[in-house]
């Protein structure tokens, strides 16, 4: 009887282990083609040109309309608020509401790949790394809402102008990139061309294109507190297997805090966690160690320190927390909405966490598996460090 008894014991175990082994393998898959997903640019060539020149056609309509310091619309404006009330009424888009804040939100680009709708940003004096920004509209020219000078007011202005060549600084890009005609600004003066971001032409009739080209911080031109990014994420916690089943379990609250340097591609940075694990009944600290590809994808690995005694979830065996390796995990977050001068998200993580039993001996696949795979579900609020101080 013993002998079947533990043959049967085996074979619970092992049908447990090959459940959990399908179920990680299924969520793993789920979770990736949900990255792929938001990660793809969607937006076919031609529905992007829609938007760029609806984006255009609005921003003419107020061609004369009066300067004023921090207006933003309907019959007067400054410049960022003469962006800002285009998008909003054209394309149904909140922008940030400065011209620095403008040009992190943007994906800077060569000038070589400047298309019609593109933000074109000018510093004018030294109080600030950008002070003025503007809508290109093709052939070197672009609307701009001007404090002074012989013309006020939104105005059309072209870049070969003196006035404005020594002031130009950089093209930003916020909407898709739209099929460009052939010979279309045949006559733009080349400027001098730094490829901020090397990016991927889009190749023969394909609908998307998976997008690594760093986040909208990302600047290699960037200096002083302008290198720099945070950000803070507010997570509950769950999990979808426990050691005999699988089934939903609310496992805890993390606050998340991160600082990266964006003046290098995968923007390396390093961030706390703070997190009441209900789940194993700890309170733990995860000292992370990030990478973040774009703004929807971010990679982080790292210690743990861990306060408390570790249980495992339904049964109560006692457990210890791994200090290294402590954690590893993958953010996956929506496309952002301004708020001031910070950028807020919906974000995804998965992450494992190491548990091990009291002898430091590994435990079993399910037991590992329930223990330490956790999803994170929450909000991130980033923002430029130099924009505090501008």
């Amino acid at each position: 009887m013993m002998i079947i008894d533990k043959a049967k014991a085996f074979l619970t175990e092992k049908s447990a282990r090959a459940a959990a082994k399908k179920t990680l393998s299924l969520m793993l898959l789920v979770f990736c083609m949900c990255c792929i997903k938001l990660c793809a640019e969607d937006t076919s060539p031609a529905e992007a040109q829609v938007m760029r020149e609806q984006f255009v056609t609005e921003a003419k309509k107020h061609v004369g309309a009066p300067y004023v310091l921090g207006a933003i619309g309907p019959d007067k404006f400054d410049c960022s608020g003469l962006v800002y009330y285009t998008a909003r009424e054209s394309i149904k888009k909140q922008l940030p509401r400065t011209a620095k804040a403008l040009y992190n939100y943007c994906r800077i680009v060569p000038d070589k790949d400047k298309e019609v709708g593109d933000l074109l940003f000018f510093k004018t004096n030294n109080t600030a790394p950008i002070t003025h920004v503007g809508i290109y509209i093709g052939n070197n020219q672009f609307i701009s809402a001007i404090s002074d000078g012989p013309n006020t007011g939104v105005i059309i202005s072209s870049l070969k102008q003196d006035y404005w060549k020594p002031k130009y600084v950089a093209c930003g890009q916020f909407l898709p990139s739209g099929k460009r005609k052939a010979n279309s600004d045949s006559n733009e003066t080349d400027f001098e061309e730094e490829d901020f971001v090397d990016e991927k032409k889009s190749s023969g009739n394909s609908g998307s294109n998976i997008s690594f080209k760093g986040s909208s911080y990302y600047n290699p031109k960037a200096e002083g507190l302008d290198v720099l990014a945070a950000d803070a994420s507010l997570f509950c916690d769950w999990s979808l297997i426990s050691p005999n089943s699988f089934m939903f379990q609310w496992r805890g609250i993390d606050l998340h805090t991160n600082v990266r340097y964006t003046k290098w591609p995968l923007e390396p940075g390093f961030g706390l966690g703070f997190r009441f694990n209900y789940g194993m009944g700890v309170f733990q600290i995860p000292l992370m160690f990030s990478a973040t590809v774009n703004d929807y994808f971010r990679f982080y690995a790292g210690p743990v320190i861990t306060f408390g005694n570790a249980r495992m979830m339904v049964t109560g065996e006692d457990v210890k927390a791994s200090v290294f390796p402590g954690i590893i995990g993958v953010s996956l977050s929506t496309p952002s909405i301004a708020i001031g001068k910070a950028k807020a998200q919906l974000v995804q993580d998965i992450s494992y966490t190491v548990f091990n039993r009291p002898d430091n001996s590994a435990l079993s696949f399910t037991n590992s598996i329930s223990s330490g795979l956790v999803f994170f579900t929450g909000v991130r609020v980033t923002l430029g460090i130099g924009s505090l101080f501008k």
